[in-house]
């Protein structure tokens, strides 16, 4: 039976979560930052599998070459 983990810091909606989350992503300044909420996404993907928020990340970050 999956479980669900309950993510604390997340706005109410998950598109609004997904959106802040790619927002700061593509605003960072450094790879540090990047890798972090990289590893946020991750998280969020395996507690809602098919989510593909990693996935979205990535892309954002390519801009134009997407």
């Amino acid at each position: 039976m999956p479980t669900l983990t309950l993510i604390t810091a997340a706005p109410a909606s998950d598109a609004a979560y997904r959106t802040d989350l790619i927002r700061r992503y593509v605003a960072a300044r450094d790879e540090d930052t990047q890798l972090d909420l990289l590893a946020e996404a991750a998280r969020y993907d395996r507690s809602n599998p098919g989510a593909g928020l990693t996935d979205e990340l990535i892309g954002a970050g390519l801009g134009d070459a997407a």
